[in-house]
């Protein structure tokens, strides 16, 4: 065997070999084409195989730092909203013309079909005490506080069915009671005069527990012929209560509470 070791490589350096070596490649060139075919991708899979953890590792954080800023995003749209409301609550304090007013927050609210009453975050000790009128952050009237502690008070709001508020249609004589009633809506009671959907309902001022020309809502229905005399009059209410944040208590004003029929 040592023997024909030594002679075959002497006959391939003399080139006797040559003829054979080219038919070896010949027939075993396919197979080394289909072998590289085949493992070729698995080795670029498996030289990949690092970089697609290293992607997945990268896309997670990516994802980690957009949820952070899609949660900073509301927040900063929440704390717009709220520096608006706060600016509004501000500018009616200052064009009161001489009208003293507390802002304050919401914290808690009870509502059911026939109770609309929340809780606020000012009490006694800023101020504040019974029967004083409400507003919303844009003047709007929203209630009366019923009842004070000294560092909360509770508000029953326009929609809850206790509550009446001597009003009138802006700019005419006709006049009424609105009253909340069942699911926290507004109805408007006339005593006197004609009323169309549109109409801007106010304070009228009448029985004292009110100031006079608070914006109260707008006529949204109106049920019956001309001819009644007690039409069904539906009012929504300027300002949406239930998702109102802040408040005015407007403490310069002192309810009189004179006897009024069908006044509170």
């Amino acid at each position: 065997m040592v023997g024909l070791a030594i002679l075959l490589a002497i006959a391939g350096q003399v080139g006797l070999l040559s003829p054979f070596q080219g038919i070896f490649l010949t027939i075993t060139s396919p197979v080394d084409r289909a072998l590289t075919g085949v493992f070729e991708p698995v080795a670029t899979f498996l030289s990949n195989a690092g970089n697609i953890n290293s992607l997945e590792s990268e896309n997670r954080k990516l994802r980690l730092q957009n949820e952070g800023l899609q949660n900073t995003v509301t927040q900063l749209k929440q704390d717009s909203a709220r520096i608006t409301e706060l600016e509004q609550a501000l500018n009616i304090s200052q064009a009161a013309g001489g009208g003293v007013h507390v802002a304050a927050n919401i914290v808690n609210r009870e509502s059911t079909p026939f109770t609309d009453v929340i809780a606020i975050d000012r009490g006694a000790n800023d101020g504040i005490k019974n029967d004083m009128v409400v507003l919303s952050s844009q003047g709007s009237l929203i209630g009366t506080v019923t009842s004070t502690f000294p560092t909360t008070a509770f508000v029953r709001l326009v929609t809850d069915s206790k509550s009446k508020v001597a009003a009138q249609v802006l700019n005419s004589s006709t006049d009424g009671i609105v009253q909340g009633s069942a699911n926290r809506a507004l109805a408007f009671n006339l005593g006197q005069g004609n009323i169309k959907v549109g109409d801007t309902i106010v304070s009228s001022g009448l029985g004292g527990n009110y100031p006079a020309g608070l914006p109260i809502g707008n006529v949204s229905e109106v049920s019956g012929s001309p001819e009644d005399l007690s039409p069904k009059v539906k009012v929504e209410p300027t300002v949406r209560l239930s998702t109102a944040q802040t408040v005015l208590v407007l403490t310069s004003f002192t309810p009189q509470r004179i006897s009024v029929p069908g006044q509170p």
